[in-house]
């Protein structure tokens, strides 16, 4: 009975104790203005990330919830602007539809994410390297440093990059796969959260 006290061996990888995650997750919150079956429907998926310290396979379980919850709040705001008939057979728009929408009416936007400064910095600074290792001579020269982008770079990157519509074209994929059964295993679940909420936020924002 014991060992269920006990982390996951694989958590022996990662440094840090299950205190230190339960910070980590106190920091993702959702606005009281979103609705309140999306905000616990996420604080279910909080919990699975917290308990992945116990249970490794748990962080795409708090994932797959995180992307209901992200599913739920966009369905709920679409509904309230886009009553459907029940009688005539309509149905709401699945996630990828419901994200398209989101991007087009600005309910999601990249300057809303906290990170996207650092975000078109690191686009910037892969861009540079891309370039010069085109250019680059390995034969005579087998290292290459990288020098750090410059304000303008990584401006030009935010202007240039289309984070939103990636996220738009791509989320409902990895959510399908994660509900239709995948081999899939990875420690990321508190960075979905974090960018899940970050959505979910904006949503409710405007």
């Amino acid at each position: 009975m014991g060992q269920i006290y006990e982390p996951d061996e694989r958590q022996a990888s990662f440094s840090g104790t299950i205190e230190d995650r339960h910070n980590e997750l106190q920091k993702v919150t959702l606005s009281d203005t979103v609705p309140l079956g999306v905000r616990q429907l996420f604080e279910t998926a909080k919990n699975l990330s917290l308990y992945s310290w116990f249970v490794y396979r748990f962080h795409q379980v708090s994932e797959l919830m995180a992307f209901t919850a992200l599913e739920m709040a966009l369905r709920e705001r679409y509904l309230a602007e886009n009553p459907i008939d029940p009688e005539k057979n309509q149905r709401s728009p699945a996630l990828y539809k419901l994200m398209q929408h989101a991007k087009l009416h600005g309910w999601i936007t990249q300057e809303g994410f906290s990170d996207s400064y650092e975000f078109a910095r690191y686009q910037a600074k892969n861009n540079k390297k891309l370039n010069k290792m085109k250019a680059h001579d390995f034969e005579k020269e087998p290292s290459m440093s990288i020098d750090e982008p410059t304000p303008t770079e990584i401006s030009e990157a935010l202007a240039n990059s289309d984070r939103v519509g990636g996220i738009a074209n791509n989320i409902h994929k990895i959510r399908n796969n994660l509900a239709h059964g995948s081999n899939l295993l990875h420690p990321n679940s508190v960075t979905t959260l974090h960018s899940n909420a970050e959505m979910i936020n904006q949503i409710y924002s405007k």
